[in-house]
């Protein structure tokens, strides 16, 4: 019973400070979970975000979240992005999941572990408004598995945070 209480302790002061930590100059920040348990190549997360204006310079970054299940090192992805005017633009994109050791990148949780991808930096956006985001993975493989969630994040470049 009282190691119970001193694990929501815990969990509840994370949730606090994790709650009072401010993100300057994000302006979208979502994740897309992949429903099944193996991501089909025809499966696509989709992200619709707001650019607030064309005069600022923004970083859009990838997000991927992993298990231990996931059998390689990196991951291929297909970007579409489509703004406000229409105009599309096709990227791939390669997210490094594993050091050279194979011991697992980025931030991790129990055997969850999640990835900043740089993607677009220091770019500003040709039109304001609606713009959409489609990605899919671009690996030989038909299907993944280990992948559990894609998110996508923008935020002003740090040189434009005030």
């Amino acid at each position: 019973m009282g190691k119970s209480r001193s694990i929501v302790s815990i969990l509840v002061m994370l949730v606090v400070s994790l709650a009072s930590c401010t993100n300057r100059g994000v302006v979208y920040d979502e994740f897309v979970s992949i429903d099944k348990t193996t991501w089909d190549k025809d499966s696509l997360a989709v992200f619709r975000a707001t650019v607030p204006d064309t005069t600022t310079a923004y970083d859009v970054e990838l997000q991927v979240r992993n298990d231990n299940s996931y059998p390689y090192a990196n991951l291929w992805l297909f970007v579409d992005v489509i703004d406000a005017a229409g105009h599309t633009r096709r990227d791939t994109v390669e997210c490094i999941l594993a050091n050279p050791d194979g011991s697992w990148r980025g931030a991790g949780w129990g055997s969850l572990y999640t990835v900043r991808c740089p993607y677009m930096m220091n770019v500003r956006f040709q039109s304001e408004g609606a713009c959409t985001f489609r990605l899919t993975h671009g690996m030989r493989a038909e299907t993944l598995g280990g992948v559990t969630d894609i998110g996508l994040i923008i935020s002003k470049h740090k040189t434009e945070e005030r």
